[in-house]
């Protein structure tokens, strides 16, 4: 099938050259002298390329420019420009427009540059059409999986949606449970709503309050005025409560209320605001555990846990690794601009063999870094981080003989331990906290209490220490 062009330009000499120009290489072209008769023909008719001029008589070529991506938002658009109103190309550009040629140029140099357009647009379809089959066939967004496992949380995803009910996602850190969340909210009848995500792992006790439920102007020192808290943000949609453990115990009580009555009051003060929202919540411990150990409520677990999704570890599903894999090599070559397509079965192999303590997110970090080292279409193990390669594990990381003594320290032995695994993470991580509490898999305030217990800053670090 022949390829569509639309020439818009008021000058005819120019007009007529380029469209017996383009017809003699094989493209389908139709030309206009105005933009207000190129939106018409838009409306009945999809053309693949639009080549317009910036300066139009009736409506500018920035004008056509948004109606052109109004009408038909995957049509490429080249503008045409004179040398002097390259400013006004680039801004085109920021608009949607593809690329820009200024007059006076050869037939040969637009030729090229519309090669290229249509090579671009015909990526951009190819991506969203394999994006498409393997995402309706398999997951929900970007969740893929083909395991018994997964399966199991498609089907509550599906029956659950569309009802308002309070949902617990239970996980380890970096299986899916924020992608989860977010199936839910999109499939839902609220899906144009808010959708509001808290870690709350991430804020300190302190600041924790005012985010979820908002605080009035003078309430504490630094509030300088009245502010919505997250609560209210998502009022008609969803709060995604990630690390729902973290809440400390006189805070989950206001938490308990929001379920239960559906209102609150901010911090500082005292008008009641009620409040249309869905909560899920999602865990990486287990909520009945804690409660046992009379560190979260009972009564809130028992609201929380009325839904309940677990997430399967990676190394419960690597049926799901090769599909996983496949997903992440086009995103990331995508993202990269370069031709990575497939990987060797041997590296593939090594992924298999591998135990994935670090879950989804770290598959994709390995095939990110992959992707970036490799020179061919293909990913070698050459290609894979060094310790999937030699076969690293996290097992006997202090090998201990204890033959030979008597008796020990039990106390100062495992300090010294979670000493050298912490200054171990900060030296992977180069200190970034949020990294750190994933490859520890504790949470970031418990992480910034043990960094302070033990004095392990940047500039506490010496050469020595380093793991």
């Amino acid at each position: 099938m022949k390829n569509k062009i639309l020439i818009v330009d008021d000058e005819k000499l120019m007009r007529v050259s380029l469209e017996d120009k383009l017809t003699k290489e094989g493209y389908s072209v139709a030309s206009l002298s105005n933009a207000v008769e190129g939106v018409k023909l838009l409306q009945s008719t999809n053309f693949d390329v639009v080549i317009t001029d910036l300066r139009l008589p009736k409506m500018d070529g920035m004008d056509f420019l948004r109606e052109i991506k109004k009408a038909s938002p995957d049509t490429v658009v080249v503008i045409m420009t004179a040398y002097g109103s390259i400013e006004n190309a680039v801004m085109a550009m920021k608009e949607g427009a593809y690329d820009y040629v200024t007059k006076p140029f050869s037939l040969e140099e637009l030729t090229i540059k519309l090669q290229k357009a249509l090579k671009h647009k015909d990526t951009i379809a190819e991506n969203i059409m394999l994006k498409q089959r393997v995402l309706s066939q398999y997951g929900y967004d970007n969740m893929i999986g083909k395991g018994e496992g997964m399966k199991r949380v498609f089907e509550i995803i599906s029956t659950v949606s569309n009802r308002d009910t309070t949902i617990l996602i239970q996980g380890e850190s970096g299986t899916g449970k924020e992608l989860t969340a977010g199936a839910i909210h999109y499939n839902s009848n609220r899906r144009d709503g808010p959708f509001i995500k808290v870690s709350c792992a991430a804020l300190n006790k302190e600041i924790l309050e005012s985010e979820l439920f908002g605080h009035e102007k003078g309430s504490f020192t630094g509030a300088i005025k009245t502010r919505r808290g997250r609560f209210e943000l998502a009022d008609g949609g969803t709060i995604f409560l990630d690390d729902v453990d973290d809440i400390p115990l006189e805070m989950q009580v206001k938490l308990l209320r929001v379920l239960q009555e559906r209102e609150f009051e901010r911090v500082g003060g005292e008008e009641t605001i009620p409040v249309n929202v869905r909560v899920i919540c999602a865990t990486k411990k287990d909520l009945k555990k804690l409660v046992q150990e009379g560190s979260f409520r009972q009564d809130l677990y028992y609201r929380l846990h009325v839904v309940t999704i677990q997430l399967p570890p990676l190394r419960e599903r690597k049926e799901d690794i090769s599909l996983l894999v496949t997903y992440f090599i086009k995103k990331y070559a995508t993202h990269q601009r370069v031709g990575v397509n497939a990987i060797s079965q041997e590296a593939l192999n090594l992924l298999l063999s591998y135990n994935w303590p670090g879950n989804i997110r770290e598959l994709e970090n390995v095939i990110e870094h992959a992707v970036a080292f490799c020179t061919s279409d293909v990913i070698i193990p050459g290609n894979l981080p060094k310790n999937l390669v030699e076969g690293e594990t996290p097992s006997g990381i202090f090998p201990m003989e204890l033959s030979a003594i008597d008796s020990i320290d039990l106390q100062e032995t495992l300090s010294d331990a979670e000493r050298k695994l912490l200054l171990w993470a900060y030296q992977k991580t180069s200190g970034n906290q949020v990294r750190m509490s994933e490859i520890l898999r504790i949470p970031r305030t418990t992480l910034q209490n043990k960094l302070v217990k033990y004095n392990i800053t940047k500039t506490n670090i010496s050469v020595a220490e380093q793991i």
